[in-house]
């Protein structure tokens, strides 16, 4: 009994020392915690008494990009897995998608795509864009996308024909109540327009998690702990300019370069008071608007159908010429530099950003992401000012462009952001690969104290969007368990298409070996994913490894310097 007391002791005291000095990853961490009451086993499974009016095999809730491609992938996997004749998928949607179906590309306006961004070094054999899994590149086909830009008609109606000839009905305009659950398991829906749905398999891919909230799961509020959990990824409202096109817009960039430039030009020099970085330091203004030739920087085009601006000379225009303070912090909006995917007949503007919070984000999504009324006076600001450009009209998007979301507290394995920069989940458990940038667009408070990271490349899997209350849910978008930070991937389209593939072979397997999702092995999923990508994640910033590696070998230099410099020779990245 002595003996197993001092060996307790004493691990819980390297664990402490481990933890404090960040060699414990989040996974091990979780798991040395006492996990919150009700989840110390493994949830059992067994079928629900309850099966609503109507059953299906599977139903997704909600009708982002992601959701639709896990509904069409988990109709092909039943079929392929488990060799049912005719599987029962349905799609269940609150918003009225008889205009339009696709959630944030195609109510949104999201047409400026963020795509995987394959290394140098791995072209060849990838491709600059090469699609992180088969998923994305059909997506790819459907949507019509040549390169970035996805024009939000032929999203939703290649999306639409997809759901029809795969017998996946859509029942939209759903006005979801509540959910019923028998142990740790989800089993019907209740909806106002559709009654009650039940299911053996859900998956939520809701914006906000709709779903997994009536169900009780717990979510962790804003990016983080502390501080960051008021905080939020700002707000979008993302419109269209007819009549206008990218040469337009460059020789609009280049004639206000030259009139913020001249000191003579009165009206242009006054627009700088509401941009006191440059006004005191006209310097950095000329570096900002020039190149290193000294010609005006111009929107650049990164492919056939998107372009990049580079130059702040339009929002300081827009912001002078209107009077409006900009900034998120002390003021309400910001035109951003913007993001222009080229469409025919029109380009789609990502620029507009508003300043949000927690609170703020939660409110929007309850309201069906529709624009608040302070911000059309701004809209009507932009309106006009690309009106005097030349612009022949000015297009809003229905619905606001949210970036994030309250994410899960309680996932069976977190994808965050250092797991990001450690490379990701291990190789034989990943669905494929990915390499973004953490992108915070607009900023929010302590986000420069972080310290800037290089672009990840790691590999993702699925079981981050398990929560653990629930054995046969998963989220699957940026409400999935992405620890904070790591939303700053976490929000791609590209990336949540991906990790749906992996969604649904795990749905189909849990039904068939009447399991739970988290009882599945992960690389078992893998095994079973067609088609999938080289696995190419690595560490791009200090693994926990290769921090311990460092400490030892500091300590042992301190107290036996002869005896490290004959181990210096070790490969420190085969311990």
């Amino acid at each position: 009994m002595l003996v197993a007391w001092l060996v307790r002791v004493s691990f819980k005291r390297w664990q402490r020392l481990l933890l404090a000095m960040g060699i414990l990853v989040p996974q091990h961490a979780m798991a040395l915690r006492s996990p919150p009451e009700g989840m110390t086993r493994p949830l059992p499974w067994h079928a629900c008494k309850q099966r609503g009016q109507r059953h299906f095999d599977a139903l997704v809730f909600g009708d982002e990009p992601a959701g639709i491609m896990t509904a069409l992938e988990l109709k092909r996997q039943l079929v392929r897995l488990r060799h049912l004749p005719h599987p029962q998928v349905v799609l269940v949607a609150d918003p009225d998608t008889r205009a339009a179906i696709g959630g944030v590309l195609s109510r949104s306006g999201l047409a400026y795509l963020d795509r995987n961004q394959v290394p140098g070094d791995l072209r060849p054999p990838l491709d600059r864009f090469s699609p992180s899994s088969d998923l994305y590149r059909r997506f790819l086909v459907l949507a019509g996308v040549e390169t970035i830009a996805a024009d939000r008609f032929r999203v939703s109606q290649g999306l639409r024909r997809a759901l029809r000839l795969a017998g996946i009905p859509v029942l939209d305009r759903a006005h979801s109540l509540g959910a019923s659950l028998e142990g740790g398991r989800l089993c019907t829906l209740q909806t106002r327009q559709w009654g009650r749905l039940g299911a053996d398999q859900f998956v939520d891919a809701s914006m906000g998690a709709r779903l997994a909230h009536l169900a009780g799961v717990d979510f962790a509020s804003g990016l983080g702990s502390g501080p960051l959990a008021k905080n939020s990824l700002s707000l979008g409202w993302i419109f269209e300019l007819e009549g206008l096109s990218l040469s337009d817009l460059q020789r609009s960039e280049e004639r206000l370069s030259r009139r913020l430039l001249d000191s003579g030009d009165s009206q242009a020099q006054a627009w700088l008071r509401h941009w006191p970085a440059y006004a005191h330091d006209p310097q950095q203004l000329k570096r900002d608007l020039l190149d290193p030739d000294r010609k005006p920087r111009l929107l650049f085009a990164n492919s056939a159908d998107s372009a990049d601006q580079r130059s702040p000379a339009i929002p300081i225009a827009f912001h002078g010429s209107a009077s409006i303070v900009p900034g998120l912090r002390l003021a309400q909006v910001r035109l951003d530099r913007a993001n222009v995917a080229i469409l025919p007949g029109r380009l789609s503007i990502n620029a507009l950003l508003f300043r949000n919070d927690a609170a703020t984000n939660r409110r929007v999504l309850a309201r069906g992401s529709r624009p608040l009324p302070w911000m059309r006076p701004y809209a009507a600001s932009i309106s006009h000012f690309f009106r005097g450009l030349g612009a022949r009209r000015v297009v809003w998007m229905p619905e606001l462009y949210v970036r994030n979301a309250d994410q899960l507290a309680h996932p069976v394995t977190p994808l965050t952001a250092k797991w990001m920069g450690w490379g990701g989940v291990p190789a034989n458990q990943a669905l494929g690969s990915f390499t973004y940038k953490l992108d915070f667009r607009g900023g929010f408070p302590g986000l420069e104290r972080t310290p800037p990271q290089p672009d990840p490349t790691f590999n993702f899997g699925y079981r981050h969007t398990l929560p653990r209350e629930i054995g046969n849910l998963a989220v699957l978008g940026p409400a999935a368990g992405y620890g904070g930070l790591g939303e700053g991937v976490g929000r791609i389209v590209e990336l949540n298409v991906s990790v749906g593939a992996g969604v649904a072979i795990a749905a189909v397997l849990a039904g068939q070996n009447h399991t739970t999702l988290a009882q599945l092995d992960p690389i078992k999923v893998a095994q079973l994913l067609e088609r999938r990508g080289l696995i190419v994640g690595r560490p791009t910033v200090e693994s926990p490894r290769q921090r311990l590696w460092r400490w030892v070998s500091r300590q042992y230099a301190q107290k036996w310097p002869g005896l490290f410099r004959c181990c210096r020779g070790l490969d420190q990245t085969k311990l």
